[in-house]
């Protein structure tokens, strides 16, 4: 009677579908969001699938890289792609079919299998949505096959910071300064920046915290090196409660491999002098709260 019932079952399936089927009959879905660490990304998988006889799964990808679908030209090498399943690690391409289980429960139901996705060795990331479609088949032992595409996905969120460890500008006026209106006193300490951005960015100069200034106060940047596109070149004098805006750049993020953030840097001089002819300053430190903004270009 068992062999009677398989045998209608058979027949039923091989009326409805070709030798290659797909939806219901196999499908996969994400359970919870992408785990994003520093050089990992996971992904858990559910995959349902109609078994009749025994069933092996195969999966590969579709594509040989991961886009980044906000800039196509960067992109990761699907080979950095792993499944994992029943605690054995698979790695996927677009080249070949990967079998990475076989279900030996002989008889007709619908069943479920846990996978997680992994993709290794990524570095930092510029920021931006990444994709690659995945294949799942699922051959089962009377010759039937259905497969399904399930789209990986992540998003890598924009990331910027600018770090200092020169403090504020320090500049002197000593008491022969005091006298000596023609000279243009520098700071003590260069101010240098160091921005890491995962995107292209723009930096800013504020002085909204500065209400006043006594004398005449200017800017120059003397070095600029990394990814900076443009920056400013002239001496620009500082007013109180203005914008800068000091440099711009495209992403520090070099290649797609750990260790690939290179940072870029601007090296700041800052300068006084008494701008009044018919007035003399106190010699001591001249120092004024000042604010660096980066965003996104």
């Amino acid at each position: 009677m068992k062999i009677i019932i398989r045998i209608i079952m058979f027949l039923l399936l091989i009326l409805e579908c070709p030798s290659v089927m797909a939806d219901s009959n196999i499908q996969a879905d994400i359970a919870g969001s992408p785990v994003i660490t520093d050089n990992l990304i996971t992904a858990n998988i559910n995959l349902t699938y109609l078994q009749i006889g025994f069933s092996r799964l195969f999966a590969n990808t579709l594509d040989e890289y991961i886009i980044n679908n906000n800039n196509p030209q960067i992109k990761i090498p699907v080979t950095n792609l792993y499944l994992l399943c029943d605690g054995q690690a698979y790695q996927l391409s677009n080249t070949g079919m990967q079998l990475f289980y076989i279900d030996m429960l002989d008889f007709t139901r619908t069943a479920q299998k846990n996978i997680t996705l992994r993709l290794e060795n990524t570095g930092e990331l510029p920021a931006g949505t990444y994709s690659v479609p995945i294949r799942f088949v699922n051959r089962t032992n009377i010759a039937l096959e259905y497969e399904c595409e399930f789209l990986f996905s992540f998003t890598i969120d924009e990331k910027q910071s600018i770090s200092s460890f020169s403090g504020e500008p320090n500049i002197i006026l000593s008491e022969d300064d005091v006298f000596n209106k023609q000279v243009s006193i520098k700071n003590k300490n260069d101010i240098r920046l160091d921005i890491t951005s995962n995107t292209d960015w723009k930096l800013w100069l504020d002085t909204s915290n500065i209400k006043e200034l006594e004398g005449e106060y200017s800017f120059l940047i003397k070095n600029a090196a990394g990814s900076i596109t443009n920056y400013e070149q002239n001496y620009v004098r500082l007013l109180p409660n203005q914008h800068y805006l000091l440099a711009r750049g495209t992403s520090t993020i070099e290649g797609l491999q750990p260790g690939n953030n290179v940072p870029s840097n601007i090296v700041i001089e800052y300068s006084f002098k008494n701008s009044d002819a018919d007035s003399y300053l106190k010699e001591g430190i001249r120092q004024y709260p000042l604010t660096y903004v980066i965003e996104r270009e």
